[in-house]
């Protein structure tokens, strides 16, 4: 492994007053260590915790559009239409988380989950104007499909920049601001369904639009706002990067990726263990996704 102090971007990064040359003894290493740690913790999991809780907001506002009228006027409580809309969504979603993180390191964090956040954004618009279930399935499945790449890519992201004990932390506190925010996402689907009648358009296909239209906004701040990897970003100087990749390679030799080849790929997914925590997570997601 080459070490990860040779491999730093050359290109000027943002500047700041901390420098590694400065620091004399370990006890003013550790006060720069917490502040540039401090700084990456400020400029990803907010963000990045907000767009979750978009996500969250997005691919359940479903059943309160429901209550607002969509049931009546589309349909869906003919047969087997609104299970068909509400389920059909996770086979994209399935289908496309794999493939789309295998392309995460190539395009880019910000261009990555970008995209995703103002298409699915998109959609959620364009659901808001469907004139029958058919079409509504189609926007969930596109739904499905461009949600699909966004929580590995988050977490993935999240772990690039922290050593091992500090990733639970942080994903834990990801967690809680969607959790928060999502929370009053009944509420604001609420008041946005008193806009039935305006334009034409009734109170169920506003919840859409509007959720929707503030979702394509946060991708475009996502955009300028969110860092690429450590080995690329820019809004650190130089002293600091090193210091987030030498913690890195320190705690786990992995600051620069390896090249992603078939034969890697196959051997985690015949890691046991894996297969193991997929296991856990089926068994307490369906609990508390079927209440």
């Amino acid at each position: 492994m080459i070490a990860s102090s040779s491999l730093l971007p050359s290109k000027a990064h943002t500047q700041d007053t901390s420098s590694l040359a400065d620091i004399e003894n370990d006890g003013e290493r550790r006060v720069f260590e917490r502040k540039t740690m401090r700084k990456v913790d400020l400029r990803l999991l907010p963000l990045l915790g907000f767009l979750y809780a978009l996500a969250l907001i997005d691919r359940t506002n479903l059943g309160v559009a429901r209550i607002a009228g969509m049931d009546r006027d589309l349909g869906l409580s003919v047969g087997s239409r609104y299970s068909i809309v509400s389920s059909i969504y996770f086979l994209p979603y399935i289908i496309f988380q794999l493939p789309s993180n295998l392309v995460l390191r190539k395009l880019g964090e910000r261009n990555t989950l970008a995209f995703c956040v103002v298409s699915w954004g998109l959609v959620q618009i364009a659901m808001g104007f469907v004139p029958s279930w058919g079409l509504l399935a189609l926007c969930r499945v596109l739904l499905g499909a461009f949600e699909a790449g966004f929580f590995p890519a988050m977490v993935f992201i999240i772990t690039t920049w922290y050593v091992r004990h500090e990733v639970q932390k942080r994903l834990a506190a990801f967690y809680v601001v969607s959790i928060f925010t999502g929370g009053f996402s009944a509420i604001f689907a609420y008041i946005l369904s008193l806009l039935g009648g305006r334009h034409g358009l009734p109170g169920w296909a506003w919840i859409f639009i509007i959720e929707g239209a503030i979702t394509v906004l946060f991708g475009m701040i996502a955009w300028f706002y969110i860092p690429e990897f450590p080995d690329q970003n820019t809004f650190l100087n130089d002293d600091q990067t090193k210091l987030v990749l030498d913690r890195v390679e320190h705690d786990r030799g992995d600051s620069i990726p390896d090249e992603m080849t078939g034969r890697k790929l196959f051997e985690h997914l015949l890691d046991w263990k894996i297969w193991v925590y997929c296991g856990f997570a089926l068994f307490l997601d369906n609990p508390t996704g079927h209440v």
